[in-house]
C-alpha cells in the first residue's frame, strides 16, 4: 500500500531558493529543418537521433548539422493522420556499440495499434538502419486514436521500459488504467535481451500471476509523456498529462520494486476525477509535484524532461526540469532532505516543446514540435562549472593499492586535482588513479568564461587486507593503451576471481564481464566510440582503476 506524501508545492511566482542560486534558463538555437520532431535520442556518442512524428529518424552532429539522408525511413509503417499518433518513440540499446540494436514505439498505419519494435543499424554504415531488419515485440490496440504514450527507455537495471496511455477519449471511460488485464495506462518492463521476442523480468511486480498482466511495472497513468532515469541516482521521474485541471510528476525511488498506483482515473493529481470501483487514498501514489489549468482546450500539457547532470551549469544540477507544451513554461523540481521543492523557470513559445533529449555528457536539448527546431537548454544565472565526485559512500583502499575518483565530465571543461589541500601536479584529467590515503577534491574550469567551481572534498580512508592476495593486483599491465579494438590484461592470479567493468566518461558502465581464469586475456572493445574510459578490475572487495584511451 502507498501513502499520499506530504508535498511542497509552488504558488507559482514564489520560488523556493534557500540559499542557492535560482536557474536563469535560456534555450539557444542548435539546429533546424525537421518537420514535427517529437523526441531526441542519444546512442552514446556525439550524435543526436531526431524522431519526426510522421515515420523519419534523422542525425544530428555535434555542430547541429543535419544528415540528409534519414537514419530509418517508417512513413509507410506508421500511422499519419490524428494529432497523437506516429513514430513516437526510440532507444538504444545500452550495447549499441556491440549489437547495434535500437528500439521504436509507434502506431501502426492501418489501425493505429501501438506497436513496440526491434531495428538493427546497418552493419556497413552506422549513420543508416537496415530498414528491413523489424522485429516486432509488442503490439497493443487502441480503442482511440489519443493518449497513446509512446515513450522507450532503458533503466539501469537494462530491462526496457514503456509508457504506455489510458486508450484515449477523455476521462478514461472504460477505466483501462485500473484494469490489472490490460497493458493501457501502464509502464511496462521487459527484457529484450532473452526470450523471444521478450522475457518477464523475474522481479516485475506481478511477474507471473493471474490477476495481473506480467510486463506491468506501474499503472494508474493518462498519458505519461516522456519519463526519464536520473543517471546519477538511478530516481524514476514520471510526467503525466492531465485531464483538465492538473498536470503532475510522479517520482519513483531506484529502490522501489515496483507496483505504483499513481491513481488515474480515481484521481488527478491530488483531487478526487472519479471515484467509482477506487480504494482508500493510501492506497495510490501521489505526485511529486502538480500544476493546475482551467479549461478542455490546450491549456496544459506536460512535457517530462531529465534531472540536469550535465557538468556546465552548477545551478541546474540535480534540478528535474520539464515544459508545458500549451503555456510553454518550464519548471523544476528537486528533491530535498524535507521533500520536494519545485518553481517556474520562466515562459518561452507556447504550443512548441514536444520532447526534451540528453546527450552523452548530460547536456539538455528540446524539440519544437511546430516550428521544426531544436534548441539547447542552457543557464546564464551562474557561470560556474560544476564540481562534483561520481563516487559516493566511504572509500577505502589496501595500502599499495589503488581507486579511481571521477568527476563529472565534459570536454570543454578542465580539471585539477588535489590532496589534503594541495595541487597535485600533473593530475588534470577528469579521473584521478588514487593510491594514497587522504582527502581528495578537483577544482573545475570552464576556459570560455574563466568560471572555477571547487568540489566538495572526497576522503580515502584505510582497508584492512583481506585474505586475497592483492600483490597480484600490483603485477598487472594493461597494453596496448592508447588501442583501437582490443587491450591486453597481463599478470591476473589465476587463482582469484575476477569481474572486468568498462566506464565511460559520464560514468556510465558499458561492459561488464568475469574474466576467465588465466593470467593473460585478450579484452575486445565491441567498437566502442573514442575517448577516454575507466577499467576497474574487481575482486572481491577490493578494485584497482586503469585510465584507457580508444582511439
Amino acid at each position: 500500500m502507498k501513502t499520499k506524501p506530504i508535498l511542497l508545492f509552488l504558488v507559482l511566482g514564489i520560488l523556493y531558493i534557500h540559499g542557492h542560486t535560482q536557474p536563469q534558463i535560456e534555450l539557444l538555437p542548435f539546429s533546424s529543418g525537421f518537420s514535427e520532431p517529437i523526441d531526441i535520442a542519444s546512442a552514446g556518442d556525439d550524435r543526436l537521433f531526431v524522431v519526426q512524428q510522421k515515420g523519419l529518424i534523422r542525425i544530428v552532429n555535434p555542430d547541429g548539422t543535419v544528415l540528409s539522408t534519414p537514419f530509418l525511413n517508417m512513413t509507410g509503417a506508421v500511422s499519419q493522420s490524428g494529432n497523437e499518433r506516429g513514430l513516437l518513440g526510440l532507444a538504444f540499446h545500452p550495447q549499441y556499440a556491440e549489437n547495434g540494436y535500437f528500439f521504436v514505439n509507434y502506431t501502426r498505419a492501418n489501425n493505429g495499434s501501438t506497436v513496440v519494435a526491434r531495428f538493427s543499424a546497418d552493419t556497413e554504415n552506422p549513420d543508416l538502419a537496415d530498414n528491413e531488419s523489424e522485429k516486432i515485440l509488442l503490439t497493443i490496440d487502441q480503442p482511440y486514436s489519443n493518449h497513446n504514450g509512446g515513450n522507450l527507455l532503458f533503466g539501469p537495471d537494462g530491462y526496457l521500459y514503456i509508457a504506455v496511455g489510458d486508450g484515449g477519449s477523455g476521462g478514461d471511460p472504460q477505466d483501462l488504467a485500473q484494469n490489472h488485464l490490460s497493458h493501457l495506462g501502464k509502464i511496462l518492463r521487459i527484457d529484450v535481451d532473452n526470450g523471444d521476442p521478450y522475457a518477464i523480468p523475474e522481479d516485475n511486480p506481478f511477474a507471473f500471476t493471474d490477476f495481473t498482466l506480467d510486463e506491468i511495472w506501474a499503472m494508474g497513468l493518462r498519458n505519461n509523456w516522456r519519463n526519464s532515469f536520473d543517471r546519477y541516482t538511478g530516481d524514476f521521474w514520471i510526467a503525466d498529462v492531465g485531464q483538465s485541471a492538473y498536470e503532475e510528476v510522479n517520482f519513483q525511488s531506484a529502490s522501489s520494486i515496483g507496483g505504483e498506483n499513481y491513481g488515474w482515473r480515481c484521481y488527478e493529481g491530488n483531487d478526487p476525477f472519479n471515484l467509482t470501483d477506487c480504494g482508500d487514498a493510501d492506497f495510490y501514489t501521489f505526485p511529486v509535484f502538480e500544476y493546475a489549468h482551467q479549461g478542455t482546450s490546450c491549456t496544459g500539457s506536460i512535457t517530462g524532461g531529465y534531472v540536469y547532470r550535465g557538468a556546465l551549469y552548477n545551478a541546474l544540477f540535480g534540478k528535474y526540469i520539464v515544459a508545458d507544451y500549451c503555456k510553454g513554461e518550464f519548471y523544476f523540481v528537486q528533491q530535498t532532505d524535507d521533500g520536494f521543492e519545485s518553481g517556474s523557470l520562466g515562459v518561452f513559445s507556447p504550443f512548441q516543446y514536444s520532447s526534451f533529449g540528453q546527450d552523452r555528457y548530460g547536456e539538455l536539448y528540446l524539440a519544437l514540435r511546430g516550428s521544426g527546431n531544436i534548441q539547447k537548454l542552457t543557464d546564464k544565472s551562474d557561470c560556474r562549472p560544476v564540481a562534483k565526485i561520481w563516487e559516493k559512500g566511504p572509500l577505502s583502499i589496501v595500502e599499495g593499492d589503488s581507486l579511481t575518483l571521477t568527476a563529472f565530465y565534459h570536454p570543454l571543461l578542465e580539471y585539477q586535482w588535489s590532496k589534503d589541500g594541495q595541487e597535485l601536479p600533473d593530475e588534470n584529467a577528469y579521473i584521478l588513479n588514487v593510491t594514497e590515503f587522504g582527502v581528495y577534491s578537483v577544482e573545475v574550469t570552464n576556459p570560455e568564461n574563466s568560471c572555477t567551481n571547487l568540489s566538495d572534498s572526497v576522503e580515502v580512508l584505510v582497508e584492512e587486507p583481506t585474505f586475497v592476495d592483492y600483490e597480484s593486483f600490483r603485477n598487472i599491465h594493461i597494453y596496448p593503451n592508447p588501442t583501437s579494438e582490443t587491450i591486453t590484461i597481463e599478470g591476473l592470479d589465476i587463482n582469484m576471481n575476477i569481474t572486468i567493468q568498462l566506464f565511460d566518461i559520464t560514468g556510465k558502465m558499458v561492459i561488464s564481464t568475469d574474466l576467465t581464469s588465466q593470467e593473460k586475456t585478450l579484452f575486445p572493445l565491441n567498437n566502442l566510440a573514442k575517448g577516454a574510459y575507466v577499467l576497474k578490475i574487481i575482486s572481491h572487495r577490493k578494485s584497482s582503476g586503469h585510465s584507457i584511451m580508444i582511439r
